[in-house]
């Protein structure tokens, strides 16, 4: 009977550690753009910490551009919303340029 157990938990911790990596390599396609909107956000604006992030949405430009657009609040001596824009090339995965803009 114990050495079942230790059988089903034994299978219990491979399938964990093996559905793991899968379960890391299935983020979303914005991931990766969103990490690089906050980056740049917190470099835009060191006196603010962003407090809530939301993606929204993608926008086709051409074969070799598209924007990923994200909402950054940010908590300083007041409160911003900034829409980064992140303009990438989807063919070669490069980064082109990050836009910023403040929401009155």
């Amino acid at each position: 009977m114990l050495q079942k157990q230790a059988v089903n938990v034994s299978l219990a911790f491979a399938v964990i550690f093996l559905t793991f990596p899968m379960i890391a390599l299935s983020q979303p396609e914005y991931a990766q753009w969103g990490n690089i909107a906050l980056e740049d956000a917190k470099a835009q604006y060191p006196d603010y910490n962003a407090t809530d992030y939301a993606y929204q949405g993608k926008v086709f430009i051409s074969d070799e551009r598209e924007q990923f657009n994200f909402l950054i609040t940010l908590e300083g001596e007041e409160t911003k919303e900034v829409r980064v824009y992140v303009l990438v090339n989807p063919k070669t995965e490069q980064l082109i340029d990050v836009y910023f803009d403040e929401i009155e």
